[in-house]
């Protein structure tokens, strides 16, 4: 198991616009070039030429360290993502070198104790362990789950983290260690994402192996047997939807904004008749209204809906969808290209349920305006009438 984390790193990048080749003999010594050799580079990368990445990515760190010295973050968080493109490549024992070398400038000029600081860290002990050297792999991995645990948070990188060393203790021989902080990982796991998600039953697997390493047959074979259990419960449409709060502040309904986004992502991803549908959708009606970080704006066309027996359930839906793109956007409501995106994902929804709540009209007629490519212009207008109508209102 090797597993490449997903990191939490504020890079900014602006996206290519000319190929790699067109690049001029004489390039320009400044910031500016660097950051579109930066661009190049991930563009690159986004194509799987990670040779010709690295090739723009070292021009562009030597650029900036030559410029804005070893200290500059940008230049030290660009390490990370050299690293990346090198374990891509298939060169581990580079990715190794360049990432230790960005742990080390990181802890020097900006953070020891900070989760970027951790993730430097943790794929340092990823690539480590690809080129089988367990033991360096190991301690990195105590060091980075030792930085994280300082912090408090209790979140899916955690999770990752503790998975990690699990991994790496097994390497080492040390699998009483990689049961316990496998069980540890998978309990953040069952905390954040839910015991049914993809993560948690996809990474119980890995238990049972680390049971059967240690000789515990017994427990090994009692977590296979549970996997079977959680998948089918899956398959029917089991989810761990959260018990109906009293939100009584903005605060409480923000602290569990998490779970609110759980039944958001269950609700329109589930037919009506699944087991959790109508406790999801629940839990989204009273979260939307009591939130103050975004309004749902149906405006006058889904406004037809809300009242009826028919069309509720899609009022649901399209609030759960607003409620995921906001939160995750930072946005007050939906703008146009998110609303245009809104219905569409609305429309998937609607299809598979329409045999369940009878055909709705509004949404027919998006159908056919979907089937004649006539709707995003469509939308687009409706969505413009509606704002200066809103607008007029508020004055």
């Amino acid at each position: 198991m090797r597993r490449i984390i997903i990191l939490l790193l504020s890079v900014l990048f602006v996206t290519a616009q000319t190929a790699a080749q067109n690049t001029s003999q004489q390039e320009p010594q400044t910031l500016a070039h660097a950051q579109k050799l930066d661009s190049l580079a991930q563009n690159l990368s986004r194509q799987e030429r990670y040779h010709d990445a690295i090739e723009l990515k070292r021009k562009a760190l030597d650029l900036r360290r030559q410029l804005a010295g070893e200290s500059d973050s940008a230049y030290i968080c660009g390490l990370i993502f050299l690293g990346k493109y090198y374990y891509r490549d298939k060169q581990p024992e580079e990715a190794a070198r360049v990432v230790k070398e960005g742990a080390d400038l990181y802890a020097k000029y900006l953070h020891d104790d900070n989760d970027r600081y951790a993730f430097f860290l943790d794929n340092l002990s990823l690539y480590l362990g690809t080129c089988e050297k367990y033991a360096e792999a190991e301690t990195y991995s105590r060091k980075a789950l030792d930085v994280y645990e300082k912090l408090g948070k209790r979140d899916y990188d955690l999770a990752l983290i503790l998975m990690h060393m699990a991994e790496n203790s097994s390497y080492n021989g040390h699998q009483a260690e990689a049961v316990r902080y496998e069980i540890s990982g998978l309990n953040v796991i069952k905390d954040v994402r839910g015991e049914h998600s993809d993560e948690y039953i996809g990474e119980l697997p890995y238990l049972a192996k680390y049971y059967e390493a240690a000789g515990d047959k017994a427990n090994a074979e009692r977590v296979t047997n549970h996997v079977k259990k959680l998948q089918e419960e899956k398959d029917k449409g089991y989810a761990d939807i959260p018990d109906l709060i009293e939100f009584k502040s903005a605060q409480s309904c923000r602290e569990h904004n998490d779970d609110a986004l759980k039944c958001c992502r269950y609700y329109i991803t589930h037919k009506l008749s699944a087991a959790e549908a109508s406790k999801a959708g629940e839990y989204i009606i009273h979260w939307t209204i009591a939130s103050d970080e975004f309004s749902v704006i149906v405006g006058s066309d889904l406004a037809k809906i809300a009242g009826t027996r028919s069309g509720m359930p899609y009022f649901v839906a399209f609030s759960a969808i607003t409620g995921i793109y906001c939160i995750e956007n930072s946005l007050k409501q939906l703008d146009e290209d998110h609303y245009v995106s809104a219905i569409d994902v609305l429309l998937q929804y609607y299809e598979p349920n329409r045999e369940l709540t009878g055909p709705v009209e509004i949404l027919e007629k998006y159908l056919k305006l979907a089937q004649e490519k006539k709707l995003e212009s469509y939308l687009r207008k409706e969505f413009q009438k509606d704002q200066k109508k809103m607008e007029q209102n508020s004055q």
